[in-house]
């Protein structure tokens, strides 16, 4: 596609110059890699004095395939950007497998949120100018160097106030760790739970184009519930929501209020919840153990409207440690695949 009135401003704020590149990937080229691409893999690596394997994995990890070794694949930024990387392992400051943790964990990140940003840019496109996909796109293409500044700084801003918030978390956890952590199989104790839409696989076929409206109607008020009560989303999986929330009372919180406003919207399917109380470990931006897989199973078996939660974990409501406000009712014993036999409970709200 070619554009007749580029947009794209350069790095020091001018328009491009009159041997600039006039199509759209050109200047997107030159916006977010500094250039076409002249350096291979193996100039890489014979400009930092490293050997083409480390090239390769610094490649891989960024989620890109494999690249013939002598191909002109980088840009002098990409070379800054390995140079870097690899400084940063010969440094000592961490090991080679850390490094690619770190770099595969950006890269994931950044792939899914540049997936994010252009949908909801092609998605405005199509409301606001009442244009089929195709065009939105097109749109999209020409238009998107007017919001990467904003972009670019957002997303800076916003890291940086996660980072904090979670160092902060750290921090308070760390601190009212007692000596029974080091007893613990996992490090971290977390309240954690689903909530899927019932029928949702039967109902995708005969919804048709508004399935799109459905999940992102449900996303939507999945995210808010959970975010205002205190807790945190930690993957939207289609029809269902994975959440967590350090502590006992606020996932409480987090999994009455979010039931509570599906089951309201008339415009989202019917639903059912797990709540399981336990340690779990993270890695990957993902939370994993098996408190992680009882709740997977209890949503299964929850009846419609209600919230199903584990023997452990009611009788720790039932002593009050999530504080008071909650009911919980005997339902009948289940087998779940990887548990045997449990006997959960009903969990609601008490507005005695």
């Amino acid at each position: 596609m070619t554009s007749t009135e580029p947009t794209a401003h350069d790095p020091a704020g001018g328009m491009p110059d009159a041997a600039a590149p006039t199509s759209t990937i050109g200047l997107y080229e030159g916006l977010l890699l500094g250039g076409s691409p002249t350096l291979s893999a193996r100039d890489l690596a014979e400009q930092t004095s490293t050997q083409l394997r480390r090239v390769h994995e610094f490649w891989l990890a960024m989620g890109f395939p494999a690249v013939d070794p002598d191909g002109a694949v980088f840009t002098e930024r990409d070379l800054e950007a390995y140079r870097s990387w690899s400084e940063l392992i010969d440094s000592g400051a961490i090991d080679l497998a850390t490094a690619r943790s770190l770099l595969r964990a950006e890269s994931h990140i950044a792939d899914r949120l540049a997936l994010w940003q252009v949908e909801a840019l092609v998605e405005d496109n199509a409301r606001r100018l009442d244009l089929d996909d195709t065009s939105a796109r097109l749109v999209a293409l020409d238009q998107m160097s007017t919001h990467l500044d904003y972009l670019g700084r957002s997303l800076i801003y916003s890291w940086q106030r996660q980072l904090e918030a979670l160092l902060a978390r750290v921090d308070h956890e760390v601190a009212q760790r007692g000596h029974e952590a080091a007893r613990r199989r996992f490090p971290l104790t977390r309240s954690l739970g689903f909530v899927d839409m019932v029928s949702y696989t039967s109902s995708s076929t005969i919804l048709g184009g508004k399935l799109v409206g459905l999940i992102e109607r449900f996303e939507d008020a999945s995210r808010n519930a959970v975010t205002e009560a205190g807790g945190r989303v930690v993957k939207m999986i289609g029809d269902a929501v994975f959440f967590i929330a350090d502590d006992l009372s606020t996932g409480l919180r987090v999994v009455t209020s979010l039931i509570e406003r599906l089951q309201a919207d008339d415009d989202i399917l019917p639903v059912r919840a797990s709540f399981v109380r336990g340690d779990v470990f993270s890695r990957s931006g993902d939370v994993f153990g098996p408190p992680v897989n009882l709740a997977s199973r209890l949503v299964d078996v929850a009846p419609v409207g209600q919230i199903l939660t584990d023997p452990t974990t009611a009788a720790a409501i039932a002593a009050g440690k999530g504080g008071s406000g909650y009911a919980l009712e005997e339902f009948p014993s289940a087998e779940l695949r990887g548990f045997g036999t449990v006997s959960p409970y009903l969990l609601s709200r008490s507005y005695d």
